[in-house]
Parts: structure tokens; C-alpha cells; sequence
């Protein structure tokens, strides 16, 4: 558009349409109609179960892709639940180094820092082994508590927690297969429950959620490593680094030239001396608790329900009659004495 007067122009003005920026325009895919469809879900099933100001709310995150998906989507869907709720994220003292900085990367892009716990009365990892040994000399479950479970306890009493919001999917492994959304006598939300593996790295993918870089290398073996190994130094593989997530390679890029008889990635991130990597096309739980009998970490089997630690009702099987428990003592081959935590578990 032009104004002017005779012999000279006063003023031009050129009028453009708007930029509308998409998922594509963005660089990004859209979402498949079938990814759509749980989106829809989680957001109907927050508006059903959680406050609109998000007050008395924490999410348990470990900084996973599924983690950060869902802050992702409280932040484009429910900004205002996600800004009154607490993320509560524990550091071990025994983290990737990677979770670390996934970690600030997700507190910075959606503008929510976590409340973040530690174990007792330490600040780094010399000063937990002072404190209360090294790792791999430690009860698993010791281990656990103190660095998980009891930081996570003092997080819930600060938040003044009544609703906890996990990241468990029913696709993780056998004992996630049934898994309600929501859990009305422990209080718990598990939104993401019927999101699968696909389903997150695709919604990641397409909406630029910031995935943990360790996520990019491949471990290239001529035989395969057995599991409860893979967390030792100097194994014969070659770290490599794709440049990317691994699930945005090909098969190719992945085994190399020529291909590798065996290759593993990392598909989830925990402590560094029980996770591992595994291959691609097994399930992310796989890498994790390796070396212990067990899939959980006790944060959401121990903390989420008052009284039922383990998920069930408690019964006392303490043989109360000392000659009864004596003649019980005599009668054995073998006896170990365990101490108050042991005996719990």
C-alpha cells in the first residue's frame, strides 16, 4: 500500500500474513492421529484429577523421556498446573552425569525448576561414602533408602504432598502390565500409564522434547557382554557417538561398517552402577536394577501408601515365644542376622 502526492511518494507500506509457527514449520513432525488420541486422554484425564492451580502436587521425575514428556505437555496443555505443582527430583550422588544436564536443559526450557533432595547430610559423592559407604559394598536396599527413599520422604512432607504423579508406563515390563491411571487409596496419577516406548520418543521428536544425551551412543561388541558386566570399566566395545537419539538411526548407523555382531544403547538412565545399556529393541527396564532382585527402586512402592510399604497389607510373622523361637534356631543349618531396614524388606 502507497500514499503519496504528486512528483513524490509520502509512505509505503507492505502488509504480510501472519507466520502461523506448527509442529512442521518448527522443523518438527506433527503428531500421528493415533499419538493425538493419548494426548487427549492425558489431558482429560488431568483436568479429572488434578487441582486447576496444581497446589499439594508433586511429580516424581528422574529426568527420563517419559518425565520430560509430561512436562512438556502440563506446560503446553496446563501451564498453570504445572507452575503451581512441585517436580521433586532426587540426586543420588550416583546420577549420569548426562541425567544432570538433560535435567537443566528441561528446567530451563519449560521455565519449572524442581525441588531437588539429596541424601542426609551430604552434598557429593566422597561425602556419601564417608557417610554411609561405597555403593557397591552397600545392601541394595540401604543403598536405596538412604539415597532415595528418605530424601523422597522429606520432599513429600515439604510439598505437604496429596496427589503424586508418576511416569510409569504399563509397556516398562511385566510388573507395570496393569496399571490403573489413577489409583484412588494411595492417592497416585499415572498419566502417562498407556503411552508407550514409540510413543514417547515420537511425541519428543515432534515436539522437541530434551532427551538425555546418552541416549546418542552405541556400544558396538563382537560378542554379546553379559548383563550384570556391562556396568564395568574398559569392555571390549566401541563407544560410538551416533550424533543423534539412537531410535532416529538406522539400523546401519547403528551396528556400523562392517556391522557389529552385537550393539547396545542406553534406553533408560538411573544409578550409574546398576544401569546398562541394552539392545535396541528390548525394553528400556531391562538396563535398569541390574545385579538386584528387583524392578523398582522403592519410591513408588514404599512412600505412595501409609502403612502397606510393599503394596499390600503388613503381617507380623515374628515368632513371639522365645523357647518356640529357640527350638526354630536349633532346628536350622545355616541363620543370618539382619539388621531393622533388612528385616522390613
Amino acid at each position: 500500500m502507497m500514499f503519496s502526492v504528486p512528483g513524490r511518494t509520502i509512505l509505503r507500506i507492505t502488509l504480510r500474513a501472519p507466520s502461523v509457527q506448527g509442529p512442521q514449520s518448527r522443523g518438527f513432525a506433527a503428531l500421528s492421529p493415533a499419538l493425538q488420541g493419548k494426548v487427549d486422554g492425558f489431558r482429560k484425564d488431568i483436568e479429572q484429577h488434578l487441582p486447576k492451580d496444581g497446589k499439594r502436587v508433586v511429580f516424581a521425575t528422574a529426568w527420563l523421556a517419559t518425565d520430560n514428556v509430561f512436562v512438556a505437555l502440563m506446560h503446553k496443555h496446563f501451564p498453570a498446573s504445572l507452575s503451581g505443582m512441585n517436580l521433586v527430583a532426587i540426586d543420588t550422588m550416583h546420577l549420569f552425569p548426562s541425567t544432570l544436564v538433560v535435567a537443566k536443559h528441561v528446567e530451563d526450557k519449560y521455565g519449572k525448576p524442581a525441588l531437588w533432595k539429596m541424601p542426609a547430610d551430604v552434598t557429593n559423592r566422597d561425602e556419601f561414602i564417608a557417610q554411609y559407604g561405597d555403593c557397591e559394598e552397600m545392601d541394595s536396599a540401604d543403598f536405596d533408602f538412604v539415597s532415595k527413599v528418605e530424601p523422597f520422604q522429606r520432599a513429600l512432607a515439604e510439598c505437604n504432598k496429596d496427589i503424586l504423579i508418576t511416569g510409569r508406563r504399563m509397556d516398562q515390563a511385566a510388573q507395570r502390565i496393569s496399571l490403573d491411571v489413577w489409583e484412588e487409596g494411595k492417592r497416585t496419577l499415572n498419566p502417562m500409564a498407556s503411552f508407550s516406548w514409540q510413543d514417547i520418543i515420537d511425541y519428543a521428536d515432534a515436539e522437541g522434547v530434551p532427551v538425555n544425551s546418552g541416549h546418542n551412543f552405541a556400544y558396538r561388541c563382537d560378542a554379546p557382554i553379559e548383563a550384570t558386566k556391562r556396568h564395568l570399566p574398559d569392555l571390549p566395545w566401541k563407544k560410538v557417538d551416533l550424533g543423534k537419539p539412537f531410535w532416529k538411526s538406522t539400523e546401519a548407523e547403528i551396528k556400523g561398517s562392517p556391522p557389529a555382531t552385537i550393539t547396545y544403547v542406553f534406553k533408560s538412565f538411573g544409578d550409574f552402577h546398576t544401569t546398562v545399556p541394552v539392545e535396541p529393541h528390548e525394553s528400556e527396564r531391562t538396563g535398569r536394577f541390574v545385579r538386584q532382585a528387583k524392578t523398582e527402586c522403592g519410591i513408588h512402592t514404599r512412600t505412595t501408601s501409609a502403612g502397606a510399604p510393599h503394596g499390600g497389607a503388613l503381617q507380623d510373622l515374628f515368632v513371639k515365644d522365645a523357647a518356640k523361637a529357640a527350638a526354630l534356631k536349633s532346628a536350622c543349618v545355616k541363620t543370618i542376622d539382619l539388621n531393622e531396614r533388612q528385616a522390613c524388606d
